[in-house]
Formats: C-alpha cells, structure tokens, sequence
C-alpha cells in the first residue's frame, strides 16, 4: 500500500490524483498568514520537481484513440497555457533587476526557473503526445497561437510584452513595476490561470483524461501558488510603504481584468449549446472573480469589479 506524502512534498504520481482544489487552497491559507519572501524560498526548495522525468506514454496512448472534435477540444483548452507559460517566461526577467529588495530579488529567481520549467513541460507534452513539433520551440508556440482568443493574445501575449519593456526601460519607476505585478501575478497568474486550470484538472482527473499530464500540470500549479501569494505581498507592501501606490494598482485591475474575465468565457455563438448540455458557461470567469476578489481585500483594495452571471437555473 502506497503512502501519501503531505501535499507539499507530493511526487508527480500522487498528485495524478489529488484534486485540484486542494492545491488551489495553498493561496487561500497563505493570504491568511502570508508567508516571508525567505519562507517562500524555502518552499521552492522542497517543491521540486522535473519535467524530463515524466513519462507520456499514457497520454499519447489516450490521445490516439480520441476522434477529431475532442481532440480540437483539448488543444483549444491547453494551447493558452503553453504559450502562456512562454510569455511569462520571456518577460519575467526585468522584474527582477527592478525589485526594490534583495528578498524579492532572491525570491523571484527561483519564479523564473519554475517558468522556464512549465514551459519545457508543455513542449514536452505538445510534441509526445499531440505530436506537434515545428523543430523550433518558437515555431510551435507561433503555430498554437491560432487556438488562443484575441482577449488571450491581448493579455497573454502583447500587455505582458508591454509591460515588462516599460519596466526594462525604466526599472526605478515603481509604478511600471506596480503595475506589471499586479498584471502578471495577480490578473495572468492569480486570476485567469488557476481558474482554468481548476476546469482543465478536475475535468481531466474526474474523466481519467492524460494521467501524465495532470501530475505535471498539477505540480505547475502548486509552482504557482507560490508566485501569486508573493505578488500578493508585494503589492500590500507598497500600499503600506506609500498609500500612493494603491492608484497603480487599481488602474491596473480596471485595464486589464474584464478583458481576463471575457477570455474565460466562451464565444456567445456557443453558450446556447453549453446552456443546452446543462453546463455552466460563466464557472470559470465566476471562479476568477472570487479568486480576484479575496486577493483585493488581503491588498488592501476597495473597488468596484466586473459583472460575471449567477450560476444557470436548469
């Protein structure tokens, strides 16, 4: 009999299984009692894991026996995180030359060694299982970008780009830096990724979908509990430091949240069928306004946000 390990410390096979929510509710625990930058080091030194280990025969094995529609499906849901996982990896790197603090610095090294990773992994997965590989990893992320809505490329893919060059140009200017943080680990990482992850695993684990691929994707986003709850602090920290900086963040929320909160929803053309299989279409956008809202408050924000439908009456 197989002994499982506390979450923390979970092998990729333990968390195959482990439902979603409960790596989910490491952000909700750590806005309680937020952790120190060192502490949250030390996490990443217990929390590791490697993309070259994984084995995605499984999957592949999966992935032949599926038909044409649910395999379009699949590659719609997961093309968003792999070029995702790219631009945050590509744009993370002025963040950290323009930190304030020798902690915060430290810290969001070890952030970008867990982007680069995800991204090896999702390269992983998309060339030995869905069997796309364009020889070149920038070809293949340009090649799945025709599976991302233009709100995803608008967030994802030019905002991020945007802000990390305004940063890069001016790195002493904290409110670039304000506002980056609050676009990347809040709105990207906070808001819109783990509420799509919460759909793709515990979808995933409840149909016995890629096996392989939940292990990894699971510890991604155990990885990135980690990141939110530090931009979590870092942006209580500058309100505390200078109330001033509360007006940067709030910008930044109203610019960039509703456009994440549409790329959640699916395409109006197909609601009406969603609706007609008794499915929710607004979960996932529902799911990211109450994730956005609990890191306001932990902030220390009061404002207004974006209207998301109650759940369907069926």
């Amino acid at each position: 009999m197989s002994i499982e390990l506390p979450l923390e410390n979970a092998p990729l096979t333990q968390l195959q299984q482990t439902p979603i929510d409960n790596v989910l509710n490491i952000i909700d625990q750590g806005l309680v009692h937020l952790p120190s930058y060192r502490e949250l080091f030390y996490r990443w030194e217990r929390q590791q894991w490697r993309a070259e280990e994984i084995d995605f025969s499984p999957d592949r094995f999966q992935w032949e026996k599926m038909g044409q529609q649910e395999r379009q499906d699949r590659l719609y849901g997961l093309s968003a995180f792999f070029r995702g996982e790219a631009c945050v990896t590509d744009t993370l790197a002025p963040y950290i030359t323009a930190m304030p603090d020798e902690e915060m610095r430290i810290f969001l090294t070890t952030q970008l060694a867990d982007e680069a990773r995800h991204t090896v992994f999702f390269a992983r997965f998309f060339k030995e299982v869905l069997g796309i590989d364009k020889t070149r990893l920038e070809d293949t992320l340009d090649n799945i970008r025709q599976y991302m809505n233009k709100h995803l490329q608008y967030i994802l893919i030019d905002s991020l780009a945007d802000v990390a060059e305004h940063i890069r140009q001016e790195p002493k200017n904290l409110d670039h830096l304000i506002e980056g943080i609050t676009l990347y680990h809040v709105i990207v990482e906070g808001t819109m990724a783990l509420a799509g992850q919460r759909g793709i695993l515990e979808f995933y684990r409840q149909n016995n979908l890629f096996p392989a691929f939940r292990g990894g994707f699971t510890a991604v986003a155990r990885d990135e509990s980690r990141h939110v709850v530090f931009g979590v602090k870092f942006l209580r920290e500058m309100i505390q430091r200078d109330a001033a900086n509360a007006r940067v963040v709030k910008a930044a929320i109203d610019k960039y949240a509703q456009v994440a909160f549409t790329a959640l929803t699916p395409a109006d053309e197909n609601i009406p069928d969603i609706l007609a299989m008794q499915q929710d279409p607004w979960v996932s956008p529902r799911y990211a306004l109450d994730s956005l809202r609990k890191k306001i408050k932990v902030i220390g924000l009061s404002m207004d946000l974006p209207v998301v439908p109650p759940p369907p009456l069926f």
